[in-house]
């Protein structure tokens, strides 16, 4: 019986049996269909993230890249445009400065008077609160409490502690009120002597300038001098430029005589702009050529000159200075000695109607200076020095009570008194009155030279 086929039932039986089979065949082959579905729906959608996310990463390296390049570039062109702007700066160090009026009031010469308000400390300033005697007294006897004797008693003692310990305390407090009185006095007169010496040397400071500009009304040479290095040393140069200035006044010919210090080769820029490379991801720095940073640092060296003639020339409203001397030095090293050397790089000597007639906005420096007649170092790169026009004898230089050299010929004049223009200036005039003198002129060197037919020289006595 087991070998024997399972008959299908028939009829109604059959029918509705095959309808359940299938039934459920549809509904195994919708399974499959849907998984199969489903699986399909879950590759193409793990495709199209997969997808996304590689486009998201491109797009974010693209991003990052571009802002790679964009922050490389933004550091070249402010690099480039520091580089650029020292550059300008160098090159227009005289016609950047033609609309600036160099003139300084004697006022700006003045200290101002600066003491701040007396303003006490806290602790100072605020007077002790005085001691309550409710804070001494006991708590008073209230109920039945009151009329015991005892208490009574023990409550007048507590009394009578109380108002000792007041006593005590308001003799205390009026100590303490007496000390921070007197402590608040002494700071009080403290800064009111202090704000006094303030005011003396602020007084006596403006009484030397008052001086000063009356002497320099004059013409007296130290305040002449002093007025001018002034101006000078207030002039706005790059801040790796040396500020050293020297002026002396010689007020017969009304000339000013000035020495400046020059910067070094160091402060021209080596680099001239900066270039982002994008596929290295580095600075390419570009140097300025050679030829060009020599000749910029004699521009320098020119302009330096000119606008130092200039400031004095624009400075001196009343027209004091007819003539104006300027050396230009540089502080280095001697390569040969290894020694300090102050060199002259450029030294020009210009009247004053001479210079008021040049037009500096559209000038070259250099040709300027030639046709001042200037002498200016061919190579001040290597700090090749000129032999100054005219050299001051600055160690020399000494301000005795200013005189004139021949108006004290009958009095006595201590000579040592005198420095060596002053000697020089009492010398000339001593010889324009002596008959044996057929001359007395001034050499190319500002020296004086004096020359006479009957004079014999003392080496032939």
């Amino acid at each position: 019986m087991a070998g024997r086929k399972r008959r299908k039932p028939d009829g109604v039986a059959g029918f509705i049996a095959d309808a359940i089979s299938d039934r459920q065949k549809a509904q195994a082959q919708a399974q499959r269909l849907e998984a199969k579905a489903q699986l399909a729906w879950a590759r193409e959608n793990t495709k199209m993230a997969t997808a996304s996310a590689r486009e998201k990463a491109r797009q974010e390296q693209r991003e990052a890249r571009e802002r790679e390049i964009a922050e490389g570039r933004a550091e070249a062109e402010a690099v480039t445009r520091t580089l650029q702007g020292h550059l300008t700066e160098l090159r227009t160090l005289l016609a950047g400065t033609l609309d600036e009026d160099p003139y300084l009031p004697w006022d700006r010469f003045k200290v101002p008077f600066l003491v701040a308000e007396f303003k006490p400390p806290q602790r100072l300033a605020t007077e002790l609160p005085p001691p309550q005697a409710s804070d001494f007294m006991p708590e008073p006897l209230i109920g039945l409490g009151a009329l015991a004797p005892g208490r009574r008693r023990l409550y007048a003692e507590a009394v009578a502690q109380g108002e000792a310990a007041y006593e005590q305390a308001i003799a205390a407090h009026a100590q303490a009120e007496r000390h921070r009185r007197e402590q608040l006095a002494r700071a009080q007169s403290d800064h009111e002597q202090s704000a006094s010496h303030e005011r003396e040397r602020v007084w006596r400071q403006h009484a030397v300038v008052e001086q000063m500009a009356r002497d320099f009304a004059v013409g007296k040479r130290k305040a002449v001098a002093d007025y001018f290095s002034g101006v000078l040393t207030v002039q706005r140069y790059p801040s790796d430029f040396p500020t050293g200035v020297k002026v002396a006044c010689l007020p017969p010919d009304r000339e000013l005589r000035i020495d400046i210090d020059l910067p070094l080769m160091t402060a021209i820029p080596e680099l001239e702009s900066v270039e982002y490379l994008i596929t290295k991801k580095e600075l390419k720095y570009k140097k300025l050529a050679t030829a060009g940073r020599n000749k910029l640092y004699q521009q320098v060296v020119a302009q330096m000159a000119l606008r130092t003639l200039r400031c004095v020339f624009a400075a001196d409203r009343g027209g004091l200075a007819l003539e104006a001397a300027c050396n230009g030095y540089v502080d280095t090293i001697d390569t040969a000695t290894g020694q300090d050397a102050h060199r002259c790089l450029v030294s020009v000597q210009v009247p004053r109607a001479e210079f008021e007639r040049l037009d500096l906005a559209r000038v070259d420096p250099m040709d300027c200076l030639a046709y001042l007649h200037a002498k200016v170092s061919k190579t001040p790169e290597k700090y090749q020095p000129v032999q100054p026009i005219i050299e001051y004898p600055w160690d020399d230089l000494h301000y005795a009570e200013e005189l004139d050299a021949a108006a004290g010929l009958e009095s006595v004049q201590n000579l040592l008194d005198l420095d060596g223009y002053e000697f020089e200036q009492l010398l000339v005039k001593l010889c324009q009155v002596i008959p044996e003198f057929d001359e007395v002129r001034r050499t190319r060197s500002r020296a004086t030279a004096l020359t006479s037919e009957r004079l014999v020289p003392f080496w032939e006595i």
